[in-house]
């Protein structure tokens, strides 16, 4: 009976690391929160005119500036809302209403 045959192992380096993305910061938002991207997504909805505007979330009265309208699973829309405390959450896009 004969040995297997050996496997060699591969002397290739590992691979090189991912280029960085490029950020722009949102306008009004110095020193508040990650940059957005400036990729566009196609989960998001980068043209909505409430984008970066006063909201306020009708369903718990919070206000702050929209940041993002995300359509996840089955085509619910969400709405991302930064509050001046810089903790963002999240509501149903119906429930938010235009303040300034």
């Amino acid at each position: 009976m004969s040995a297997p045959p050996s496997r060699s192992r591969s002397t290739t380096e590992p691979p090189a690391p991912a280029p960085a993305r490029s950020r722009a910061p949102v306008a009004g938002s110095e020193g508040q929160g990650a940059p957005v991207s400036d990729v566009a997504s196609f989960f998001h909805e980068d043209n909505h005119p409430w984008l970066l505007k006063t909201v306020r979330d009708i369903a718990t009265r919070g206000e702050g500036t929209l940041t993002a309208i995300v359509r996840e699973d089955r085509g619910v829309r969400v709405a991302h809302i930064r509050p001046v405390s810089g903790v963002e959450w999240t509501t149903a896009a119906g429930n938010i209403r235009l303040l300034s």
